[in-house]
């Protein structure tokens, strides 16, 4: 029998969840019986048994992540070198990254998210305005945060807000999510009339779509909090 966790509240139905480390967590209403639990616990057994195992790999992997002097990162698609040398505080100049000797693995962790988020906010920022033009847009603000699951959003007030991690994607994928996000200012849905004004700007976005589950499948891998 799977070992698994349950969570109950007022919700109507029941449903398993894969959690980051692979448990297996079930969440059912109230008063949901235990042979209930267990019974439809066993009947999604081959499903839970695979997805709990690549869960499991991806925390694995996660825990190893490590940021280190000759490794590469993405930026708008390409691998750039981080280099440990000898400066007085970090700098990226889209060839390299540039971190100062001696810096602690967390300290350059975050060293290399603020400057991720810097470029963020300026090329995101530049992409915007560059098609919120070709688009008659009018997104009132532009942010960047750091977002697990969404690589961009669009707030009924029509402000946009983008995860720092959209960088390591190609640049017409980037540029997919921003068409994506200003078109939400117009259908704050998905609706034919809201894919109609992506595809308008973005003929190819169902490859740009699979781009960037590609590149968060990898990220899944990575652990970037601090």
């Amino acid at each position: 029998m799977t070992h698994y966790r349950v969570r109950k509240s007022r919700r109507k139905t029941m449903a398993i969840h894969i959690l980051s480390d692979g448990q297996v967590e079930v969440r059912a209403p109230l008063r949901t019986p235990q042979a209930i639990l267990d019974r439809f616990v066993m009947e999604k057994a081959q499903w839970i048994e695979a997805a709990s195992t690549e869960a499991r790999k991806r925390y694995k992997k996660r825990q190893e992540f490590t940021l280190k002097d000759g490794c590469s990162l993405f930026y708008l698609g390409k691998r750039l070198p981080l280099v440990c040398c000898e400066l007085k505080k970090p700098l990226f100049d889209r060839e390299c990254f540039y971190i100062p000797e001696g810096f602690t693995e967390e300290k350059m962790k975050e060293a290399v998210v603020k400057l991720y988020r810097s470029e963020a906010k300026k090329v995101l920022t530049e992409k915007v305005h560059y098609f919120a033009e070709h688009m008659h847009a009018k997104p009132t603000n532009v942010r960047i945060n750091a977002a697990r699951t969404r690589w961009g959003s669009c707030s009924g007030k029509n402000s946009l807000n983008f995860s720092w991690k959209l960088m390591m994607a190609p640049e017409r994928a980037v540029e997919y999510v921003v068409i994506h996000e200003l078109a939400h200012t117009f259908e704050h849905n998905h609706s034919s009339a809201f894919w109609s004004i992506v595809t308008a700007f973005m003929p190819d976005y169902k490859m740009q779509q699979s781009i960037l589950k590609e590149l968060g499948t990898l990220l899944s891998t990575q652990d970037w909090e601090i």
